[in-house]
């Protein structure tokens, strides 16, 4: 079996052109926050509708979490928008975005990854995307794609 997740953030009310393409077969997509629209939350909605939502710093209206804790396939998952200061779980996956610069780094047991930004990079990075992959039996693996 495998499982596939499309991780965005801070797309600031943009959904890039190829965000339907590569996500189209995904089996959830999970978003970082920023999304500033519910019209765009309504366009992920149509390319797949699992769609899980943290708020963002821009997300004033929107009303969803601003927190989610979640588990996929014996791994657990906390989705924010803000990264904090000192991690908030002591295993598995912290998913964040507000830098809108990807990372992917183990700090003391954590998995920390950041898709970059979808929409608006204004960090210096280019724009992108992720994914998390679970294959078989093996940990899920992130990975960035840029747009």
């Amino acid at each position: 079996m495998s499982l596939a997740i499309g991780i965005i953030s801070d797309t600031h009310n943009r959904l890039h052109p190829r965000v339907g393409e590569l996500f189209k077969s995904v089996d959830e997509i999970w978003h970082l926050g920023d999304v500033c629209e519910q019209t765009l939350l309504d366009e992920l909605n149509l390319i797949c509708p699992r769609l899980t939502t943290v708020q963002g710093n821009n997300d004033h209206y929107l009303e969803v979490p601003l927190t989610i804790r979640m588990e996929r396939e014996g791994e657990s998952f906390y989705l924010i928008h803000i990264p904090p200061a000192q991690t908030p779980v002591t295993e598995g996956w912290l998913l964040y975005g507000h830098t809108h610069v990807p990372c992917d780094e183990l700090k003391g047991g954590v998995r920390w990854f950041n898709p970059g930004s979808a929409g608006l990079a204004n960090k210096g990075a280019p724009l992108s995307l992720g994914f998390l992959i679970k294959k078989g039996n093996k940990p899920f693996q992130a990975k960035v794609v840029r747009l």
